[in-house]
């Protein structure tokens, strides 16, 4: 079963400064599917041409294609070089045509064992350096593995074709063209929707190494859809890149709390990674960023409230149409352990801001979707979360707190340990 999404008008600010990005203009759709072909393909036109500038933001999507391209080098140009030597080698030894295709194929092939090994020492590292207190996601990691071989083998089929004969760089050129641009499909489409919910880095939540409770990893797995989906080369080239239909969950609201260096911020922007990479729509932004977005003229808010957002040179997610919201920084003040403990954000005074403007329940909105808050003050835990809750005009029972602490320092055998363990916190206040 698919998600079926509102159309979302696209927005950009006009770059009518060179015929190349006035050309990439010309590609936006507004009726395309939010992260269809399309779209994606827009997305690619504006990073290669449209917005590609030392001034603008660099977008995860422009990364990606720029390390595929470092693949393909990394493929290309040590075949071609070990390749020419094995081929003057040959000249001067007097040895036949056929030693000279042979070599270079060898060549090919020990080039990519090198890659391959190393990518599997890649994979091995990456398991060990999870801490798996979330599932780890083994499929999406050994995918990325392959992506890398992919594109290190296509730049390696490209140079033995052109070291034996231009037409075997021709056939080489057109059998490559499809797993590349359906690979590349795949992976953009993802990178869209991580790049587009405002993330401010990438961070999976199984490397998530602060002391929670059980019941709320079982929790936060569920609210960002996070599945060991298997992944087939096979269906990736064939077959389409259906959205999954986000399973019910049972706690649908979070609110965040913990000492300084306990995770906090970790924790969300994970599950805004996990949620985009599961194609669904999300958001990221601050508490008073938010309150400038709802507190802003009614007449401007109402006429772009389902179009695309355009901060700090990145588009985003309209917050009407996210399934998602993440609020870091709700009470803007200084951590946990601060003395005197200070909000720069007053529960009371977020809520009259609010109310102002957008009546008794202004998040009313977001009651039926789902939210994360990040708190740093743990003193006012109690107050932001009834503030929270009638904002959205949900019940305080709706609202999962979750306690994080700082992870134990490693110790000698037989000292105790530092911090209570996962099991001994609890996640859910009255």
């Amino acid at each position: 079963m698919t998600l079926t999404y509102k159309v979302i008008p696209q927005y950009r600010p006009e770059t009518k400064t060179t015929r190349s990005s006035r050309a990439a203009e010309v590609l936006d759709q507004p009726d395309a599917d939010p992260l269809g072909f399309r779209r994606v393909f827009t997305q690619v036109a504006h990073d290669l041409y449209g917005t590609k500038d030392v001034q603008d933001a660099i977008t995860a999507s422009y990364v990606w294609m720029a390390d595929q391209i470092g693949h393909l080098a990394l493929g290309l140009l040590p075949t071609l070089l070990f390749g020419w030597i094995w081929q003057l080698l040959c000249d001067h030894w007097g040895l036949g045509e056929g030693w000279s295709i042979g070599g270079c194929a060898a060549l090919a092939l020990a080039i990519f064992a090198y890659w391959i090994s190393k990518e599997r020492q890649d994979y091995v590292d990456t398991y060990k350096r999870a801490v798996k207190r979330f599932p780890f996601d083994s499929s999406d990691i050994t995918w990325n593995v392959k992506t890398a071989l992919l594109y290190f083998g296509i730049g390696g089929l490209l140079a033995l074709g052109a070291l034996t004969n231009w037409k075997w760089l021709v056939v080489a050129l057109l059998l490559s063209l499809w797993p590349a641009f359906r690979v590349a499909f795949w992976w953009l489409r993802r990178k869209l929707a991580f790049q587009q919910a405002g993330l401010p880095y990438l961070y999976r939540l199984t490397n998530f190494s602060g002391v929670i409770a059980d019941d709320a990893v079982a929790a936060v797995t569920g609210l960002c859809d996070l599945k060991n989906r298997p992944i087939v080369l096979w269906k990736v080239l064939f077959g389409r890149d259906v959205i999954e239909k986000a399973a019910p969950v049972t706690v649908r609201h979070f609110l965040i709390t913990g000492p300084l260096r306990s995770g906090k911020t970790s924790l969300a922007v994970g599950i805004g990674t996990e949620f985009a990479f599961a194609l669904g729509i999300g958001r990221y932004l601050s508490a008073a960023k938010l309150m400038e977005l709802k507190t802003g003229p009614r007449d401007d808010t109402k006429a772009v409230a389902s179009e695309m957002d355009y901060d700090d040179g990145r588009v985003l997610w309209p917050l009407a149409e996210c399934d998602l919201l993440i609020v870091d920084d709700v009470d803007g003040g200084l951590p946990t352990g601060t003395v005197p403990a200070i909000s720069a954000i007053r529960p009371v005074e977020f809520a009259a801001a609010l109310k102002t403007s957008h009546g008794p329940a202004p998040l009313g909105d977001l009651g039926g979707k789902r939210t994360v808050w990040v708190l740093g003050n743990t003193t006012t835990t109690d107050e932001w979360k009834t503030v929270i809750a009638d904002l959205m005009g949900i019940s305080e029972g709706e609202i999962m707190t979750v306690p994080l602490q700082v992870a134990p320092l490693p110790v000698a055998p037989g000292d105790a340990p530092a911090v209570p363990r996962a099991g001994d916190l609890s996640s859910r206040t009255a």
